[in-house]
């Protein structure tokens, strides 16, 4: 006794109202039941107590909540689905070469037939639910003795169509010990070639086997006593389409149903028959050269099947307990009183397909239990009256496709079916149907009758199938005389005109008539035609085929259903009923609601896939505009900027290898006071920082500014910091400006957070610009060895000619007088004239070249573009004693100091590469030798104005 267990088994007993646990399931489905198997049980439905839904609305509502339960992780190749509390999983036909993974799945019946497996799957084992396992068709060659342990639960095992080549890659005797409670297996399709118990290690033992299924399997020999010792509980054995040479006896007490067909067999032994006291079901079908001469003799045979045996003569007379005799497709010609006169407890006979011609009246007279009787494609032409008269149980008969040409009178009063379709019947008696005092269903289809009988009566007769007959016309008395009739067929005909209602008045019960492929003439304007309409569509409509129903003629109307073609002469709305109308109005409502709603849905689904898409374009505009943002960013960091211009990024002062690398300026100034002083100011101002090189007070705060060009370590390092700092560009939402000098800058106006150079501000303050100590703190300067530590000799060379002695910061410019740092006086031009006339005629060349032009400035020779000036340095002795000595010498003198001079220009070529120092010209060098002692100074390598 099984119970429903299912999470949903309470709603539907709420709903159904029926008590499930009250409900045995082993008449509704079985544990080896599969899915397609469930029609066939749904009649024990039956039996339950269902008083507020239908039948088919409670197994509608049962397979539809069964369908909702818990979800399953199936896997991908395969297919399950629930059949009540059964979890059935198919894996069928999927070319798999490995078993998938089924996670423990509660499985009943898996099917992985059609695959491409060569193991058996021993790790099923741990599945205790499983109860159907098909592993057909695959190419399993071996199982193994312990292939089967673990499989407790297991009841249908199929492996038909595998590569085992003989009964040891089985291992018969130990494998299917292990399953015990294996019920059904099939070993069909492979090559065994025997069948027998003479080999221990070949007997196939199962305390539990009931059906074992051996078809085509290449047995040549059956024999031995392996089914009393290895099989004891077996029930039924198929050795269908093995070619048995030779069948020895198979005793067994169990067996019931033993299927031989198609197995080339001559004739069967007595013995074999009697080495089987229980068999009931023997079918020895398609033996085409079997014989029974020889009486079998079997008191327990209930059914025989030797349908296409070629048989011509048969003797039944060895089973006198036969209830079910198939004799389809062979040479019988006679049925006399002795064909089944010891057979008078079968029920069922098929004779179809036989060459039977006569047929004697007593020929069923002794079978007293006959209910079915197929005499189809004989060649039978005449019955007796009295042929069934004595079968009081009998109640079909077949007798379509034969020779009988006239239907005569038959006698039975049980007889409710008679089919004589397709039989060339041209006549029909008009009592014909007397006799048979029961009939229900009479088929006269398929025949050549011009005219039915008029005065044909039959007070049971439910079912007339008159159709693909040659009818012509109906009298008003021929259906009279069936008042129960309810169907009637007379469609395949040669009606044209209207049967008038009134023919059908006496057909109270009448529901359902089929008239199409007639040739039917359509007039409109008959009333005869409009009431035969009428009377076939009225509801409930009888016509079952008006979409059929044509019109032959007129030739407009030809191929026109009727409806179509009279559709402007009938009006539906006054032909039409009320109620039809009110359900027309209905539809219709129903029809403009469910397309309103429809509607509906679309407009709705449309506005949000809208909605989404529009979502989407925003999305990746934005996307796509930040992306740009980011690019450009991203190419204003890392593009390279003009040679030597500022970063667009800072407001501070620039550091000092910043400052080396900025364009120098046109000329040497202080302040911008010097850019507008006029040319004698300025020309005073030089002279007097000529004469005192040290200075005022005022003159030394000048000098301050102009030497405090630096930055602090501290400042450095920040600056360091900032510049190797990652800039993210999406922090900036300013925007790129221009100066007026060309120099990017970021603005940060209407930014949302501060730029991150401005989170600490760099700017130096007057106290540590006072506090300067020196250049050697400074990182990115240069270190070289002191000047004390230089030897004497080098030091004099370094002092004149050397930049690093220049920029030492061990010096201070009051010791250095001819520090690039120190005071410059401005260059006296050679004459007063030449210089008042470059004064006066042409502008101050600009304190600041133009880094960002195309054009690089050329090299000059002017004592304006050198980068060496002569300025009077009275302290430094031993080079105005030199430029004394040379200038009171003669022309050995000069030609030292012309020596002297291009040594410093090719001096400061070279170095001009690496600082932008220009040399200075031979001109300015005399003109300000000839006032005062001259020293050549080095200049700084560049200048800013800050």
């Amino acid at each position: 006794m099984s119970r429903v267990n299912n999470p949903y088994r309470k709603i539907v007993a709420s709903i159904v109202d029926v008590n499930f646990d009250n409900i045995n399931l082993e008449q509704l489905i079985s544990k080896n039941s599969s899915i397609c198997h469930i029609p066939h049980q749904i009649p024990a439905l039956h039996r339950l107590k269902m008083p507020k839904l239908h039948h088919f609305a409670t197994i509608s509502l049962l397979f539809y909540f069964t369908s909702l339960t818990t979800a399953v992780n199936c896997p991908h190749s395969c297919k399950c689905s629930w059949v009540l509390d059964s979890l059935g999983v198919d894996c069928s036909r999927k070319g798999l070469t490995e078993y998938p993974d089924f996670a423990d799945l509660p499985i009943d019946h898996l099917d992985l037939s059609g695959n491409n497996f060569v193991d058996f799957p021993t790790h099923l084992a741990t599945v205790e639910s499983l109860v159907y396992l098909d592993l057909s068709n695959n190419k399993i060659a071996q199982l193994n003795a312990e292939a089967l342990v673990g499989f407790t639960a297991l009841r249908v095992l199929l492996l038909a169509n595998n590569s085992f080549n003989s009964w040891l890659n089985l291992n018969p005797s130990e494998a299917f010990r292990n399953a015990i409670s294996l019920k059904h297996l099939s070993l069909s399709g492979n090559n065994l070639e025997t069948f027998t118990g003479f080999k221990s290690e070949l007997v196939l033992i199962s305390e539990s086997l009931v059906e074992l299924e051996l078809e085509n399997c290449g047995i040549t020999t059956v024999g031995g006593d392996h089914l009393i010792n290895g099989l004891p509980t077996l029930d039924r054995l198929s050795l269908s389409g093995n070619a048995l040479a030779t069948l020895n006896n198979i005793p067994s007490n169990t067996l019931r149903t033993l299927e031989l067909s198609n197995c080339s067999l001559l004739h069967i032994p007595q013995t074999f028959i009697e080495s089987l006291p229980n068999l009931e079901v023997l079918n020895v079908s398609w033996n085409f050269a079997l014989e029974f001469k020889d009486a079998i003799l079997s008191v327990s045979l209930l059914e025989l099947d030797a349908s296409f045996c070629n048989l011509d003569t048969i003797n039944l007379s060895g089973f006198p307990s036969l209830t079910h005799a198939r004799l389809r497709g062979n040479m019988l010609r006679t049925l006399d009183q002795y064909t089944f006169a010891n057979n008078t407890l079968l029920e069922t006979v098929d004779l179809a397909r036989n060459s039977l011609r006569n047929i004697q009246p007593s020929a069923f007279a002794k079978l007293k239990h006959l209910a079915t009787i197929d005499l189809s494609l004989n060649e039978i032409a005449r019955l007796d009256t009295n042929l069934f008269r004595s079968n009081d149980v009998l109640v079909s008969i077949n007798l379509s496709r034969n020779v009988i040409e006239k239907f005569t009178k038959l006698v039975s009063n049980s007889l409710r079916e008679v089919n004589l379709s397709g039989c060339e019947i041209i006549m029909i008696d008009g009592n014909a149907l007397t006799g048979l005092s029961t009939i229900q269903r009479l088929d006269f289809s398929k025949n050549l009758i011009k005219e039915f009988p008029a005065n044909m009566r039959s007070e049971t007769l439910q079912r007339l199938d008159l159709s693909n007959c040659k009818l012509t016309a109906i009298r008003n008395t021929t259906f009279s005389g069936f008042p129960e009739l309810a169907w009637l067929h007379l469609n395949g005909n040669r009606f044209t005109n209207p049967i008038p209602a009134e023919y059908f008045r006496s057909n109270q019960y009448l529901d359902a008539i089929w008239i199409s492929d007639n040739p039917w003439i359509c007039n409109c304007h008959d009333t005869t035609f409009m009431d035969f309409y009428d009377y076939l569509t009225a509801p409930p409509q009888k016509l079952k085929d008006h979409t059929n129903v044509r019109c032959a003629s007129p030739s407009n109307f030809y191929g026109k259903t009727w409806e179509s073609a009279c559709a402007s002469v009938w009006a539906p709305s006054e032909r039409n009923s009320r109620a039809a109308r009110a359900w027309t109005a209905i539809m219709w409502c129903f029809l403009i609601i469910a397309v309103g709603f429809l509607f509906y849905a679309c407009m709705k689904k449309y506005i949000r896939s809208r909605t989404k898409r529009r979502n989407r374009n925003e999305y990746r505009e934005n996307r796509d505009e930040m992306m740009e943002i980011r690019a450009h960013n991203q190419r204003l960091l890392e593009e390279a900027g003009t040679p030597n211009a500022p970063s667009p990024y800072e407001n501070n002062l620039p550091s000092y290898e910043d400052a080396i690398r900025m364009p120098k300026l046109e000329r040497p100034v202080k302040s911008m006071v010097d850019l507008t002083e006029s040319g004698h100011a300025r020309r005073a101002k030089l002279r007097r920082s000529q004469t005192n090189p040290e200075g005022d007070i005022e003159d030394a705060d000048l000098l301050l500014d102009d030497r405090q060009r630096f930055r602090s370590e501290e400042m450095l390092s920040n600056r360091a910091k900032e510049r190797t700092a990652p800039i993210i560009p999406f922090a900036r939402t300013g925007y790129i400006a221009y100066s007026n000098s060309r120099s990017r800058r970021l603005s940060i106006e209407d930014t949302r957070f501060p730029a991150a150079h401005l989170k600490s501000q760099n700017l130096q303050s007057a106290e540590k610009i006072a506090n300067f100590q020196g250049y050697e703190h400074s990182p990115y300067t240069k270190r070289r060895p002191k000047v004390a530590d230089i030897p004497p000799f080098k030091r004099a060379t370094m002092r004149t000619d050397s930049v690093e002695f220049l920029t030492d910061p061990e010096y201070e410019d009051q010791s250095k007088p001819g520090s690039p740092f120190a005071r410059r006086k401005p260059k006296t031009p050679t004459s007063p004239t030449t210089s008042a006339a470059a004064t006066t005629d042409r502008p101050l060349p600009p304190a600041v070249e133009d880094h960002f032009g195309s054009l690089q400035k050329s090299r000059g020779t002017s004592s304006e573009d050198s980068d060496f000036q002569l300025v009077i340095e009275p302290e430094i002795s031993s080079i105005a004693e030199v430029h004394n000595t040379s200038s009171s010498g003669g022309g050995g003198g000069a030609a030292n100091l012309e020596r002297g001079r291009r040594k410093k220009r090719v001096n400061s070529t070279s170095r001009r590469a690496s600082g932008n120092f220009t040399a200075a010209t031979a001109d300015d060098s005399s003109s300000s030798s000839e006032r005062d002692p001259i020293v050549v100074v080095h200049k700084p390598m560049r200048e800013t104005l800050f």
